[in-house]
Order: structure tokens, then C-alpha cells, then sequence
């Protein structure tokens, strides 16, 4: 006869940064007395604080997000990143620098890319290299910290290079579709796999198998299992559904699983049972406030334990919610165990049972979904011709919820269902039930230091080349005012400095300048290193094998398009001479506007070239770019840049907005960026008109910058080798276009809003483009500030 303790009531404590949790709940038991009926003779506490399994550690999670999910070459990415903490799926507020890596399809890294994030989100864009090969490329988040624990995420994406045969590929749209039941296959001894519900089997105990069963969807499946002994049926096999099943029955015997699929017989033999050793069951319960567990052995098992003390843990993947410490008796075979659901984590759970030497003696897997999911009920308010405005309510989620959009055709075959948020989730389930990981993932860097700090912003570091005294009587200052950014750092002993979490944008320009004692500027040279910051992408990725439980293989259609269906890229060289007279005569007008407002420059008309600026191309130096112009040439003496005509090699005169810039010292605006001026004239010639001076290099400053355009020449310019991607965010005009309007409805993207919030019961009104005879889909993903999840699809 079985006798169990029920564990009524079991105090839980969160999981704390300094592990303090197992002090706490020992204490309340031991004071509670409710756990056991002998005294824990020895104190435990030193047992679970030990336990090398637990981790208290802030671990990222990845989700992307991209406009749609088939590609061409020289088109932009445009994606929406979150990143959440692990344990509880909300958004990750540590997190500021997400690097997004591409991988080609022979897993060789493409490129990788910085990007800030803010409040667990990121939205940017990529774009893509014109020379990529068609086919299935992996685009991977990941973090500086992230690498301390494992991989970044990986998500894929098709790219066809429009180079290529044009045999396109295009995503079915059944989104419920699996793999394996598209799969027509004589079922044969490799069809049924089974495990047992805690991992292992015992004898003289009662256990669950479960059965996972190939077959077709509307296959009949029945079954029973025989003691091979007594060739007696102990124990029906329960159908689950038409893929799986279980049965439950007293292991004392050796048996064998005997299957009557759509009349075809099928019989496998089931392993031997260990002799000791626990097992662990999920139970019903009409509480709905509780999840429950039965913690079962043998007497064998039982008289060969010494020390009975033992507990329980529900944690995910290490990280601990709820304890659960008790004895064992040699006269009690099970145990009750009861969790409370608030306790549970989203996603993937685990409960763990030790002994007293902190081994894993039994555990059991489940998933938590919440019934009450998360969801978008809209309305429209207004439509135009080219747009429609919406009402977007939250249903079933109480917090705000940040969310991204992408716009697409109705017969938009660049969607990829299987992309959808919530399986990032389901994976790790699926992947721990077929054993392909551990529920202890990170067991392995307990008490050991981490190689990989947290990431925030960029690195400057750098050394003084000139000699000083008292280094540490100075200090550097750093500016950029593209990105707002004024830092003061004292100068190290070693003439070394470095600034820490700085925010720039890539490509910027920043200045570095010497200040003594006094905070009087300072004559100096820098050295600045080029690794900006400490992250280095994998130069290549391994992708995990496909999971036996569901093959979720991107399925796929070839369509064939002819050469003039498919879209071209918008190359220079297919522009009509019109479209190319057009951008003469608009530079010619700009031109013309400039030197009107600039007289004395516009004396000289007809003898000078003029070169206009393109803010948005020109992000070189003013030395590097007048490096390039004929008639010039750039000169360094004692550490100085003069400009000098080439032809005579005299120093050039140059004016900066008609004020003449003396070389005395040195051209002081050379390493300026080109794109602070909007016109440069270079003169050569003698010829002209003579009265006013007039330089050989005339500097015509852009109206948005700053008149003080005349630097120091002790302040000294460099320019980043890496940062931020602060690009653009939302859909622009493509540089593709389509031939013929039905290729455009199934490979481009209408709109693309990356960042919207979702506030609950309130409007939200979001205004997205729409033809207005046409219907579209939307497919709108993101997470709340509880760590809902929501993915929905609407059709307008």
C-alpha cells in the first residue's frame, strides 16, 4: 500500500541577484513544520546555496521582426529587433548595443552591424550586397554579454540575386501547414518514438509513456501493451490525438507496445526498467491556482538512501522561482507537489529534484501558455486614395505594447508564416522534450568569471604623441556635434586616455582636444585605436539540426517569371538621357542660387570649376576630398597639411564664405568634414577679375552649420571606423522596380512601421499607406511590458 505526504502549501520566493532565495524558504519550513514528518537533522541551507545548477544571471532573449521575408539583392532589410530577459520574457532594459549579423547559406558571415537599442527594442535597416548568391541566408542577433551563454538567435531569409535564373521561390500560404503531414509514408518501425514522462523508467512503480506516432491526419490509432512474461494485457495505449499517445501502467515485468494503425500491426519492445531511482509526473488538479506533481520511488531505492534530505525546484533554465525541501521516509513511496501558476515562467518549465549532494535525481519538462492570449481588434476610421487610417485596441493585455507592421500585397508570396514571434518560444519545448538540450543550459559557468562584460555604446580610446610633463595635469575633450556629444576625460599617467560609452553614429566625425591645468587649449597630437568596440562576430555559425518532433522546413513553390517580369535594379546606366539632363540642369540652378548669394566668388564665373557637395554621398575630409581635384596639391611639413597648386607650387589662397584662411600654420579646416561646405571652386588660372582678392580654393559653407567654421588648429578632427546605424528606419522608395504591376503585388512591401505603441484600453490611431482598390495584409508582431506576446494577421 502506497502512503503519500501532500505538500500543501510550499513557500516560493523569487530568484534575487545575490542568491539569498534558499535561506529564506528553508527558514519558513523549518518553522512551519508542514514538509515532513521528522525534523531536517541537518541544515540544508549550505546544500541549495552550492547547487552549481542555479544562476541568478540577466540573460537576452531575441526576437526579429522584418518587413517580409524573400529579398533581392541591393534591397534593404528592414527589420524590428526585442530583446527580453529570458525568465520572464519582458523587455530587457540593460540591453543598449544589438549587433545584427547576416550568415550566407554555406554559414560564412556576410556582414554584421550596430544598433542601438532602447527599452528592449531596435528597427533599422540593412542593405543588402549586390554580388549575393540566391538562396537561404541567417540573419542573427546577438550581444556582447549574450556571448557569455550561448549563441545569438538566428532567423532566415531567402535572397534571390535578380543575376540568377529566374525560377523565383515564394512562401506557401497555408501557415498552419506542417512538413510532416504534407508527407505521404508507409509507416515502418522508425515511425514510433516514445519516452518516458520523467526521462527514465522504474520498476515496481506506476509510469507514463508517451508515444509520438507518423502517420497521416485522419489515421486510426489503437493500442495495448503486453508483459511479454504472461503475454497478458496489463495497460490501454490512450489516444492523445492523431500523432501521439500514452499509456500508464505498473512496471514489474518487460513488455512490449503492440500498435493497430489503419489496420496495419506494429509492435515495439519497451527498454527495462531501472532498479532505483525517482520519477516525476505531472498531475490533474481542480485547483486552478496550482499546478501539481507526484514525486515517486521504490523501497529499494528507499533503503539504499542514507541521507533523506532532498528538494524540489521549478525553475527555467536554471533561474529559480519556487523551492520545495522535504524529507524522504522509508515508509512513504509518494509525494505531492504543488506549484502556484503565478509562479510559472512564460514559456518553458522545469521541475528538478536533488538529493542531498545536489544530484539530479529525476525532473519533468512542461509548457505554460497562457489561455487568455493577447490580441488586436481594428476599425477604420477613414480611407483615402492612397491611405487608410485605423483604430488598433489591445484585447486581453493590460500593459503597453510596443509593436512593428509590415503592409503587404494580398498576393504577397514574400511571407514566411512559420516567422511568426511565438515560435521562438515553442522551439526550446520542442528541442527539450527530444532531448536535443539540457533544462540546465548554463549549469557550466556557475562560479566562474564571465569572459564578456555588457556592452553599452562605443570605446575611444587613444594616446597623447606629444611630450608633456605631469600627464595627469591634462585632460582630452572630446566633441562631435552631429551627435550631440561633449566629454571631458583626464589624461592617464601613461599619456593613454579612453572614453566609455559613447553614442556615435557611423559615419561621424569627432574632434579631440589637449587642455592644461588652466583649461587652456594645448598643441597636441592623438593616436586613436581602431577597435572601437569589443565585439567580434562569429566568422561563421552552426545551424541545429532540424527537430525530429515537427521538421519545420521552409515550404516552398518555384515559380518561373520570364527575364521581363521580374524587377530590375535602378542602376544609372538604364536612366534615360532626359532624367540625366534633368540633374544637370538642377545642379546648374543650385549652382547658379550659391554663387548669387555669394558675389565676389561670382565674379570669377567661367574661369573656375565648381564642385557642389552631396551631403547625404561626401563624408570624407576636406583634405582627402581637394586630394582629388586637379590643379591641387596637399603637402605635410613638421606635422602640418598645406594645400599647394600643383602647377606653379605655391601655397593656394583660400576663402571660407569670402573670408581669405591664412596657411601660416597650417590648412586649419583640413580635416573638416566636406559635407560642412555646400559648394567648393577651384581657380587655377591668373585670369579673372583682379580688383577684390578671390582665392584659388573658395569654401562656401552649408547654412545649417555653424559660422565658426574657422578650427583651431590644435583641436584636432578624426573620423569613426565603426558605430551606430542610425539609417533609415521606414519604408523608403525602393531602388528596384517592377516591370509589370503583378510581380509588385507579390515581392514588394507597401509600408513599414517599426516602432508603434499599443495603449490598453484607450484608441490608438495609425495612419498606413493603402491603395485604395486594393486589399492588403498586415502582419503585425511585438511584445508588452508583461511579455505578451502578439502576432496577428489582417486582411483590409
Amino acid at each position: 500500500m502506497l502512503f503519500g505526504i501532500k505538500i500543501d502549501k510550499i513557500f516560493s520566493t523569487k530568484a534575487k541577484p545575490n542568491m539569498k532565495y534558499p535561506f529564506v524558504v528553508i527558514l519558513f519550513i523549518i518553522s512551519n513544520a508542514l514538509y515532513s514528518q521528522s525534523a531536517v537533522k541537518e541544515s540544508p541551507l549550505n546544500t541549495i546555496e552550492n547547487n552549481p545548477f542555479f544562476h541568478n544571471y540577466n540573460i537576452e532573449n531575441f526576437y526579429l521582426h522584418t518587413n517580409k521575408s524573400l529579398y533581392f539583392t541591393e534591397e534593404r532589410v528592414f527589420f524590428k529587433a526585442y530583446v527580453v530577459n529570458e525568465a520572464n520574457n519582458k523587455p530587457n532594459l540593460d540591453t543598449k548595443n544589438l549587433h545584427v549579423n547576416i550568415y550566407a547559406f554555406n554559414n560564412q558571415l556576410i556582414l554584421s552591424k550596430l544598433f542601438y537599442t532602447e527599452n528592449g527594442v531596435s528597427s533599422g535597416s540593412i542593405a543588402l550586397p549586390k554580388d549575393l548568391e540566391s538562396g537561404e541566408y541567417t540573419i542573427q542577433l546577438d550581444t556582447q554579454w549574450n556571448k557569455n551563454f550561448k549563441e545569438g538567435s538566428n532567423f532566415t531569409i531567402q535572397i534571390h540575386n535578380l543575376k540568377d535564373s529566374k525560377t523565383m521561390t515564394s512562401f506557401l500560404e497555408n501557415e498552419e501547414t506542417e512538413d510532416h503531414q504534407n508527407q505521404s509514408e508507409d509507416i515502418n518501425e522508425d515511425s514510433i518514438t516514445f519516452f518516458p514522462e520523467s526521462g527514465s523508467l522504474l520498476e515496481d512503480i506506476e509510469n507514463t509513456i508517451f508515444f509520438n506516432i507518423k502517420s497521416d491526419d485522419q489515421a486510426q490509432i489503437t493500442g495495448k501493451i503486453i508483459d511479454i512474461n504472461t503475454e497478458q494485457e496489463v495497460a490501454k495505449i490512450e489516444n492523445r490525438n492523431s500523432t501521439s499517445a500514452k499509456s500508464t501502467f505498473n512496471y514489474n515485468s518487460n513488455f512490449i507496445a503492440v500498435f493497430n494503425i489503419d489496420g496495419k500491426t506494429q509492435k515495439i519492445e519497451l527498454p527495462s526498467a531501472n532498479p532505483t531511482g525517482f520519477i516525476l509526473t505531472k498531475t490533474n488538479t481542480k485547483q486552478d491556482n496550482t499546478v501539481n506533481f507526484k514525486l515517486k520511488t521504490n523501497a529499494k531505492t528507499l533503503a539504499n538512501t542514507d541521507n533523506k534530505f532532498t528538494y524540489a525546484v521549478l525553475h527555467q533554465k536554471g533561474i529559480v522561482n519556487a523551492t520545495a525541501p522535504f524529507n524522504l521516509s522509508e515508509s512513504i513511496l509518494t509525494y505531492n507537489l504543488n506549484f502556484l501558476k503565478t509562479d510559472l515562467f512564460n514559456g518553458l518549465n522545469t521541475v528538478s529534484v536533488f538529493d542531498s549532494q545536489n544530484k539530479l535525481i529525476t525532473e519533468r519538462s512542461f509548457y505554460n501558455k497562457d489561455k487568455t492570449q493577447g490580441d488586436i481588434l481594428t476599425s477604420i476610421i477613414n480611407q483615402n486614395k492612397d491611405s487608410i487610417t485605423l483604430d488598433l485596441s489591445l484585447i486581453n493585455v493590460n500593459k503597453a505594447t510596443n509593436i512593428s507592421i509590415s503592409v503587404l500585397h494580398e498576393d504577397s508570396k514574400a511571407i514566411d508564416y512559420k516567422s511568426k514571434i511565438q515560435n521562438t518560444i515553442n522551439k526550446e519545448y520542442t528541442a527539450l522534450k527530444d532531448n536535443q538540450t539540457s533544462s540546465f543550459s548554463y549549469k557550466k559557468i556557475k562560479n566562474k568569471p564571465l569572459l564578456f562584460e555588457n556592452e553599452k555604446g562605443l570605446i575611444i580610446k587613444g594616446t597623447l604623441n606629444s611630450n608633456i610633463k605631469k600627464p595627469k595635469d591634462y585632460k582630452v575633450i572630446l566633441v562631435s556635434p552631429k551627435n550631440n556629444i561633449l566629454l571631458s576625460r583626464a589624461l592617464n599617467s601613461d599619456k593613454t586616455f579612453e572614453f566609455k560609452n559613447v553614442y556615435f553614429a557611423h559615419p561621424s566625425e569627432y574632434s579631440l582636444t589637449l587642455l592644461d591645468k588652466e583649461n587652456k587649449i594645448i598643441k597636441a597630437d592623438f593616436y586613436v585605436y581602431n577597435t572601437f568596440i569589443n565585439y567580434n562576430a562569429d566568422s561563421t555559425i552552426i545551424k541545429p539540426k532540424k527537430l525530429k518532433a515537427s521538421k519545420n522546413k521552409v515550404l516552398q513553390e518555384n515559380i518561373v517569371y520570364k527575364n521581363t517580369e521580374l524587377p530590375q535594379q535602378k542602376n544609372i546606366e538604364i536612366l534615360d538621357e532626359v532624367v540625366l539632363d534633368n540633374i544637370e540642369k538642377i545642379k546648374e540652378e543650385k549652382i547658379k542660387k550659391i554663387l548669387k548669394e555669394n558675389p565676389i566668388i561670382a565674379l570669377n564665373k567661367g574661369f573656375s570649376n565648381y564642385y557642389l557637395i552631396d551631403i547625404n554621398k561626401n563624408h570624407e575630409s576636406l583634405e582627402s576630398y581637394l586630394r582629388k581635384l586637379p590643379g591641387l596639391d596637399i603637402k605635410y611639413f613638421n606635422g602640418e597639411t598645406y594645400v599647394y597648386l600643383q602647377r606653379k607650387s605655391e601655397l593656394a589662397k583660400i576663402t571660407l564664405d569670402g573670408s581669405p584662411i591664412s596657411q601660416s600654420r597650417g590648412f586649419s579646416l583640413a580635416n573638416q568634414s566636406v559635407n560642412s561646405f555646400e559648394l567648393i571652386t577651384v581657380k587655377i588660372s591668373e585670369l579673372g577679375y583682379q580688383g577684390t582678392f578671390s582665392g584659388n580654393v573658395n569654401l562656401i559653407s552649408r547654412k545649417d552649420y555653424s559660422k565658426l567654421k574657422i578650427k583651431n588648429s590644435d583641436v584636432k578632427q578624426h573620423k569613426t571606423n565603426t558605430g551606430f546605424n542610425f539609417n533609415a528606419t521606414t519604408l523608403n522608395d525602393s531602388n528596384l522596380f517592377y516591370p509589370i504591376k503583378q510581380t509588385e503585388k507579390e515581392y514588394s512591401t507597401i509600408d513599414w512601421i517599426p516602432d508603434f505603441t499599443l495603449n490598453p484600453n484607450t484608441t490608438n490611431i495609425l495612419k498606413i499607406k493603402k491603395p485604395i482598390d486594393e486589399h492588403v495584409k498586415l502582419i503585425i508582431q511585438g511584445i508588452s511590458l508583461d511579455g505578451d506576446l502578439i502576432y496577428k494577421i489582417i486582411q483590409l
